[in-house]
């Protein structure tokens, strides 16, 4: 039995090499098809909720390049989201201006992911797209499970592309 391969790459977010990025940028548009797909499939296109792929996006490739970091562990990404899209929706229902709520739920978002440990930059973008695209009680019951699934995808992905990199170190850690 071979020993596991370590990656090559200490931290992908540096300068790489013509064949490495190649690789690279292989392997993370192919999990970046996969998000849009699970989209495509949940029939959400062409509804409020088309604004919630782009953080998914963004923190696939930030766990993808910042493995080794915290806001990089599995739980705590899943955590962040259930957390902002929970604000969020709660703060939505609120009177008053727009801008406001949302900068109030973006503030909330981030103290709550401070004291509890979790804090994800990406997942700080849901509580104000709640606000900002009015989404509804209805949408919000679907939306929150649905933030949730697409956390756990992200991560899910992440470990996948590890494992393609020859990488077995992620997660160091689960919390």
């Amino acid at each position: 039995m071979r020993p596991a391969r370590m990656h090559p790459v200490k931290d992908l977010s540096q300068r790489q090499p013509l064949k490495q990025a190649c690789g690279l940028a292989v392997i993370e548009t192919a999990g970046l098809s996969v998000l849009f797909v699970v989209y495509w499939l949940l029939h959400v296109s062409g509804s409020v909720l088309d604004a919630f792929i782009a953080p998914t996006v963004v923190s696939f490739l930030l766990v993808l390049v910042t493995s080794d970091l915290a806001i990089s562990r599995p739980l705590r990404v899943i955590a962040a989201y259930a957390v902002a899209g929970s604000v969020g929706f709660a703060l939505a229902a609120l009177p008053g201006p727009t801008f406001v709520i949302a900068v109030l739920a973006g503030g909330i978002t981030m103290f709550l992911m401070h004291m509890l440990g979790i804090f994800h930059a990406p997942a700080i973008t849901i509580p104000m797209l709640v606000v900002l695209t009015s989404v509804s009680t209805g949408i919000a019951l679907l939306a929150l499970p649905l933030l949730v699934l697409l956390a756990g995808l992200v991560v899910l992905l992440a470990w996948a592309t590890h494992r393609v990199l020859g990488d077995v170190n992620y997660p160091q850690a689960w919390w």
